[in-house]
């Protein structure tokens, strides 16, 4: 391998904020240890990081694309391919010229490969250092990875592993250094975020002890990722019911179907959905709550179809992520019938177009509220965007600063309606 000291980085992320969270560190451990520079062009770095996904065959195609994107953009990088899609399919990456391949376990020696002297690898989970992201003005803060849920469809466990927790002095730590930068708002991410604490400390410190104890530092309010309705409970809800957690949630329900929920693997039904979403809505007034949601899982019915779009239209969600089944080999839902692309597209289609009626539907009902904005990097129309608790992109007002907190009245003129 060249000498690559004083070489400049380039990270790509492809799939979750979990994902952009280790690709963050990846880049910056790597510019520490080769005394390196970050790049924020691809095109003439001289590492890429990849850093990729694989949940869906959709994504990992586009992993591929990329990488061979990279490659063709700029023919003497060294590109390291990392994630779940390597992971898994190690293969597919295989004949790229002057590129390395390595799994989602060797993340935190890659350091060490890139510049041939010994690391010295944190203990618990990668990272164990905080990274900052001058991309981005709030901060994700990993405590999870893995997860020991079984669910048919579902390739994550075998790209992951087994559920395991960062240790709360250590997240407690990091939290610390964040406030320190000026950091107001840390965003919590995980594979099973609920799951949190578990291996390490049974049922005396979960999710909701460490967010207490966050909360407790002062100086920035916390926003949860992603929480598997398998580990979630009203209790736990409960728990959370904490002046500085952002009024916004996801859960990823996947069906509205009790028969199709058992086939997917879930350990919960209808009724189940319903208790989590009405008991958020009535802890946490103003709440935007979204849901993971996959269309056209092999047997699904129009009826049990139907039962998801009821959900879509009870009024507890505020928009939805959707997914087209893809079937990933090697799991157990790869063995069943698929329904026709074109009835899958469709049903896709369908849920997609009522996500935009009920985020519009929810920003409406939101007019004239109150409401804190953390401002944000970009721009829309000439003025600073800046993001509600309960997740509504707001025009800044004249003279906000990126990075601070800001007190506005939601109305028809400063909410970005045509943002996400």
């Amino acid at each position: 391998m060249r000498n690559l000291t004083g070489a400049r980085v380039f990270g790509y992320t492809h799939g979750c904020r979990l994902n952009a969270c280790e690709t963050d560190a990846m880049t910056a451990s790597v510019v520490s240890s080769i005394h390196g520079a970050h790049s924020a062009d691809a095109g003439t770095a001289d590492i890429i990081i990849v850093n990729t996904c694989t949940v869906t065959g959709r994504s990992g195609a586009r992993c591929r694309k990329a990488v061979k994107g990279f490659r063709n953009r700029n023919p003497e990088a060294l590109i390291i391919v990392t994630g779940c899609a390597s992971e898994i399919s190690p293969g597919d990456f295989q004949g790229v010229k002057n590129c390395i391949v390595i799994g989602n376990t060797e993340k935190a020696s890659l350091p060490g490969m890139l510049s041939g002297k010994p690391v010295i690898v944190e203990k618990g989970l990668f990272p164990g250092f905080v990274s900052v992201s001058a991309k981005r003005t709030r901060s994700f803060l990993k405590i999870q990875d893995g997860c020991d849920n079984s669910c048919t469809y579902c390739i994550v466990p075998r790209a992951r592993g087994a559920s395991r927790s960062q240790p709360r002095e250590t997240v407690l730590s990091q939290a610390l250094e964040l406030a320190a930068l000026g950091k107001r708002e840390i965003c919590l991410v995980g594979v099973d975020l609920a799951d949190y604490g578990k291996d390490l400390y049974s049922e005396e410190y979960r999710l909701s002890h460490l967010v207490r104890d966050l909360l407790k530092l002062g100086g920035f309010r916390v926003r949860l990722s992603s929480l598997e309705p398998n580990s979630l409970s009203v209790s736990t809800l409960e728990r959370l019911c904490l002046p500085g957690v952002c009024r916004h949630f996801h859960i990823p329900l996947q069906s509205g179907s009790a028969r199709v929920l058992s086939a997917m693997g879930r350990r919960y039904d209808r009724s189940d959905e319903e208790r989590l979403l009405s008991a958020v809505h009535r802890l946490f007034p103003g709440a935007s709550v979204g849901a993971d949601i996959i269309a056209g899982f092999p047997g699904e019915t129009e009826d049990e179809f139907a039962e998801t779009l009821s959900l879509a239209e009870s009024g507890l969600l505020s928009y939805l992520h959707v997914f087209p089944y893809s079937r990933r080999p090697g799991t157990p839902a790869a063995a069943l019938k698929g329904l026709h692309t074109e009835v899958v597209t469709e049903r896709a289609n369908i849920l997609r177009s009522r996500s935009e009626l009920l985020r519009r539907r929810f920003r409406e009902s939101m007019i004239g509220e109150r409401g804190i904005i953390l401002v944000e990097g970009r721009r829309h129309r000439n003025r600073r965007v800046g993001l509600t608790d309960n997740y509504i992109p707001v025009a800044a007002p004249p003279g906000a600063v990126e990075g601070e907190l800001v007190e506005v009245t939601l109305g028809s003129s400063n909410i970005c309606w045509d943002l996400r």
